[in-house]
Formats: C-alpha cells, sequence, structure tokens
C-alpha cells in the first residue's frame, strides 16, 4: 500500500498544471518511484511567483497526469506584497477545510501530511484535521521562509504590527506542534531555538535542489546569445529574479568601473527591480540586461560565462545569518563555473563545495578583488572550482537524493493504521 502522503504548499508550480517544475513537484516524482509512499500535492489556482493561474469551475480540481495534484480555488492578485495576497493566504486556508470531505478516492486518508511555508494559516486547519479527522497523523512543518523575520526586515514591517505578531504566533504554533522540522536553511535550527525558548525539537535540515536535464543542450539548443555576449571580454553572470533580496547595486558599481579591464557583466531576468537598476546602469555599456528566457537558454547563458554572481541582503540584513539554498546556486553547480556569493553567513552551498567564495554584501573591495582574482586565473583553474560545484550537486543536491532525504524522515514514524 505505502504511506499516503500530504504535500500542501500555495506556491506549488508543476508541468501537470501548466507549468514548470519545482521542489515539491519533483520531491513527489521521486518518491513515487519508490513505491513506498502515495504523494498528493495540495495548492491552490493561483501563483504569483512562478506564475501560474488555473481556471476552472467549482471549489477544486483533481489532476493525475503524473503527480496527483489537488488544486483549491484561489483568487488571482497583482502584487505580492498587497493585500490581495493576505487574502490569498485566508481563501486558501478556508478552501482546505472541504479535504476530510472529497472522496477518499482522489483524497487518500494522510499518514503525513507536509505543510511548507509560506504561508502559515493552513497550520490551523492540520491541528483541526488532526484533532478530528486524522488523530494519528503525523505533521512535518517545512521552512522555505523564516516567517515573519522575513517581512519584517525585508518588507519594513515593525514586530508590533498586529499582522506580524498574529504570525508569529503561527510560527511557534508550527514548531510546537510539528513531529519533525525540516528546513532549506541549513541553520534554522537556531532560529527556532530562539521563537521556543528551548531545543527540544526534531530537526533536519534538507537542502533545495536541482532536477538533472535529460536533454543534451549542445544538441537541442540554438545560441540565442549568440551575438548579446563579448566573446573576448571576461564575463560575469547573474541568472535569476531581479528583486530586493537579491541585491546587485553593488556589483554594477564595481563592474561599471572595470571597464578597461574588459570585464562585462550579463543580467538575466526580470523583477520589480530591473527598471531601477536599468536606469543605474544606463551610462555603462558593460553592464547588460536580457529578457528572461526558458530553463534551456538559462543554461546555455550560464556557459558562456567566465564566473557567477549572486546576492542575498544587505550588510545590515540579519535574517540570512541562519544561512541559505538559493535555486540559482545549483543552476550555478550545473554550469560548472566559479561562484562569488555576498551573503553575511558562512552557511550555505558555495562554502560547503568549495566552488567559489562568499564575500560581505555590499564590500566593493571584496568584490573588485574576487573578480580580478578570477580573471587572472587560467580556464582550467577556474574549471577546478566549477567541477567541486558539480560534483557537490551530484553528491548532495539532486531532487532524488532530496526524495531519499524526506524518505528517511517519513521512514522514522511508525504510522499506525
Amino acid at each position: 500500500m505505502g504511506k499516503n502522503i500530504w504535500i500542501i504548499n500555495q506556491y506549488i508550480t508543476s508541468p501537470d498544471i501548466d507549468n514548470d517544475g519545482y521542489r515539491h513537484y519533483y520531491i513527489a516524482k521521486h518518491l513515487e518511484k519508490k513505491e513506498k509512499y502515495n504523494t498528493l500535492l495540495i495548492t491552490s489556482s493561483f501563483s504569483h511567483a512562478p506564475y501560474r493561474h488555473n481556471k476552472f469551475r467549482g471549489l477544486y480540481k483533481f489532476f493525475d497526469k503524473g503527480v496527483n495534484t489537488l488544486v483549491l480555488k484561489g483568487n488571482k492578485y497583482n502584487k505580492s506584497h498587497g493585500k490581495g495576497r493576505m487574502l490569498s493566504w485566508i481563501i486558501f486556508s478556508i478552501v482546505l477545510c472541504i479535504l476530510p470531505f472529497i472522496s477518499k478516492k482522489k483524497v487518500p486518508k494522510p499518514d503525513i501530511i507536509v505543510l511548507s511555508s509560506l504561508p502559515l494559516l493552513p497550520i490551523l486547519n492540520i491541528l483541526v484535521f488532526k484533532k478530528i479527522f486524522y488523530p494519528k497523523c503525523k505533521f512535518i512543518f517545512e521552512i522555505r521562509d523564516l516567517w515573519p523575520l522575513s517581512a519584517i526586515e525585508l518588507g519594513n514591517y515593525s514586530e508590533n504590527n498586529v499582522f506580524m505578531k498574529f504570525l508569529a504566533y503561527l510560527e511557534r504554533l508550527a514548531y510546537a506542534n510539528a513531529d519533525t522540522i525540516v528546513s532549506v536553511i541549513p541553520r534554522a535550527d537556531k532560529h527556532i531555538k530562539q521563537v521556543l525558548g528551548h531545543g527540544n525539537f526534531k530537526y533536519k535540515w534538507i537542502t533545495n535542489g536541482y532536477e538533472l536535464p535529460e536533454e543534451n543542450l549542445k544538441n537541442n539548443t540554438k545560441d540565442i546569445f549568440e551575438d548579446k555576449i563579448d566573446k573576448d571580454a571576461f564575463n560575469i553572470g547573474y541568472a535569476g529574479t531581479i528583486v530586493i533580496a537579491n541585491p546587485l547595486d553593488t556589483i554594477i558599481s564595481v563592474v561599471s568601473k572595470l571597464k578597461e579591464k574588459k570585464i562585462n557583466l550579463y543580467v538575466l531576468g526580470g523583477g520589480p527591480e530591473k527598471e531601477r537598476l536599468l536606469k543605474l546602469s544606463n551610462d555603462y555599456d558593460n553592464i547588460n540586461f536580457l529578457d528572461r528566457v526558458p530553463k534551456n537558454d538559462v543554461r546555455l547563458f550560464l556557459s558562456k560565462m567566465d564566473v557567477l554572481f549572486m546576492g542575498k541582503g544587505t550588510k545590515d540584513t540579519k535574517i540570512y545569518n541562519f544561512g541559505t539554498s538559493q535555486l540559482k546556486t545549483f543552476d550555478y553547480f550545473f554550469a560548472k563555473k566559479p561562484i562569488i556569493q555576498a551573503l553575511s553567513s558562512d552557511e550555505n552551498p558555495v562554502t560547503y563545495s568549495r566552488s567559489g567564495y562568499v564575500i560581505p554584501p555590499q564590500d566593493e573591495d571584496a568584490l573588485k578583488e574576487k573578480l580580478l582574482y578570477f580573471q587572472r586565473l587560467t580556464e582550467e583553474e577556474r574549471l577546478e572550482y566549477g567541477e567541486r560545484g558539480f560534483d557537490y550537486l551530484l553528491a548532495n543536491c539532486t531532487y532524488d537524493k532530496i526524495s531519499r532525504a524526506y524518505g528517511e524522515v517519513f521512514d522514522d514514524f511508525h504510522v499506525e493504521s
């Protein structure tokens, strides 16, 4: 029979529901191969990032093209920080209440429920489910972002804000009631201990990950960057969403002063910060912005760079002291390129893999030093860094490995029939 696993997250995307696959889709896909688990993904009909909007009549729709997925009716909203998104959390939690009343053929009784934050409101649903409908069910709380700490630090909310206090209450409730806490953030256990005031909880770090591509990049991908990238320069690349949390101001400032060194910066992607950064870079022809492209072309872009850059937070941001596990890290690893990461913590895959260097955020001198260091190296010497990242990816960060880690957590539970 196998264990019935519910994975609940409002923003799950997968090819089955008309979008690319991400963490929970790939975990479920690999778990299914092991024939020990029956997984059901539970999500909303609307996701702002990545964008997805499933339209249908009624309160829910069931998809079973590959990975069983239950999509609940949600509201569409325009701003990620607006009232519409907050309303979507409430609606998602309300519609979740119908789960125990849907046919057991579609929604089998869960042995284990995984709730992945954000949002936090469904913790109330799960506590009700466990109390009334599924008393023997085990509960895993997965942390992908530390809320409300993220909103307080990045959104400039006050700790005394009533809504922030409510989110803090839900956070403590989730930590206190979870049978196991899982996080993509390496040292989130330090934060949990601070919140609970004790270390009496089960914790496991399970990194973000990467699904190895099946297609051959060289044979199947047209070179759309052939006339856009200077082959004779030393090229620094960034690929990803352009948002406040991933600041690029410092590298733009540094590279703008290195034109005589034939160093170029290429930024691939879109996001709310792009327009501002375009204006900031307008006078520098060695700083280039490229529009968002499909996954295959992202891999092609990364393969053409000499060094890859990513940043997280500023020098005053404390939330990343617990570490990061950025999805783009694994795209960078697969490209076999050295990485420079601006981050106020050594708890991250770049440090663990020795695939590059972590420097303090907003430190122009440190960034310039590392850029010039990598420029002086031979291509073979740079490849040594890239190979270490690639080897670390294969050993620790593929979704096959991650699903095995989740399987170990599931197998720790004795589930009563």
